[in-house]
């Protein structure tokens, strides 16, 4: 009987849920599978798809959040799946609300945090400029690569051939093109792409020697740099809709189609009144004309800025308005 009763208990433990037997860990591992986008993750894993940039920020090994694959592990917070299970059990709450529940049992539910946009996520989605920005350029690596990554070395240049000090730090940059209106053809200016920060650690070789110490996607020999600004954090919480109109001119990456937390760009800055926060519905340019969307600026220009996709019921594309 008591063989019987070990054989029984063994057998159930085999069966248990990896995610149970991790019990006592912080982390509960994912298994990315065809198809899988963080928004779709969180929202099947906790619900809550607006809590995609946590899940990313716990996983440094994904340098873009769009660009995860089938087979990829991924972390997710076990505090996330706890709140999960919280949330999903109000109405037996209130059921049970007369009947004492012991101390040590009781669950507190901490507030949904509201939506952080990540300084990183800001810098890598750079902006649209007329100028083309940069006081030098990434000339060489101690080790002769052209594709560099967080914790590399480089060799750089200034233009204006000056010696850098120790602890400078500057933006690696890339253009991607000319953005042009959609509708009237006209050159707004060059895609720019933040690729990384680099910092100078010395000179050698008739050269200043610099470290990656962020790396946003991968930087390359040849790519610009240009002076360090500290970019800051920030939630976006309900903002303001101000009377203002213009057009989406183009998307991150130059894609042809945008959904859920893309990024755009539009042809309104800080000269027309735009600023961070401001929320936009998009309209389709296509015939039915209907709404489309919506986006939340989070970065300005002095004639652009920088969107995030917040709502999209069809696909957004260029020339769609606001």
């Amino acid at each position: 009987m008591r063989a019987t009763f070990i054989f029984l208990i063994i057998s159930l433990s085999l069966l248990m849920p990896s995610y149970i037997m991790a019990g006592e860990t912080e982390y509960v591992e994912y298994t990315v599978k065809k198809g899988d986008t963080l928004w779709d993750i969180t929202g099947g894993k906790f619900d809550d798809p607006f809590l995609w940039p946590n899940v990313w920020k716990e996983n440094p090994n994904v340098k873009n959040p769009d660009l995860i694959f089938p087979g990829q592990r991924l972390r997710l917070p076990r505090y996330m799946l706890q709140k999960q299970i919280d949330l999903r059990i109000p109405e037996e709450k209130e059921v049970k609300k007369e009947i004492a529940v012991p101390e040590e049992k009781a669950i507190t539910i901490a507030p949904r945090q509201p939506f952080v946009v990540d300084a990183d996520l800001i810098a890598a989605s750079g902006f649209i400029d007329k100028i083309t920005p940069g006081v030098g350029r990434i000339v060489a690596t101690p080790d002769g690569r052209t594709l560099i990554g967080k914790d590399d070395l480089v060799y750089i240049k200034l233009n204006n051939s000056a010696v850098p000090e120790k602890g400078k730090k500057f933006y690696a940059e890339r253009s991607l093109g000319v953005i042009k209106h959609p509708s009237t053809g006209d050159i707004l200016g060059n895609l720019i792409e933040l690729t990384g920060v680099i910092e100078v650690q010395g000179q050698e070789a008739g050269y200043t020697k610099a470290k990656v110490i962020d790396s946003f996607i991968e930087i390359q020999k040849g790519d610009p740099i240009d002076n360090y600004y500290s970019i800051e954090s920030f939630p976006l919480v309900k903002g303001t809709s101000p009377a203002v109109s213009g057009t989406v001119v183009a998307a991150r990456d130059l894609r042809l189609i945008s959904g859920n937390y893309d990024i755009v760009y539009i042809d309104r800055g800080s000269v027309d009144g735009v600023t961070p926060g401001d929320i936009f519905t998009l309209v389709s340019a296509e015939k039915p004309n209907r709404p489309v969307g919506k986006i939340q600026v989070i970065s300005t220009r002095q004639k652009s800025a920088t969107a995030i996709v917040t709502k999209s019921r069809t696909a957004i594309m260029r020339g769609d308005y606001f």
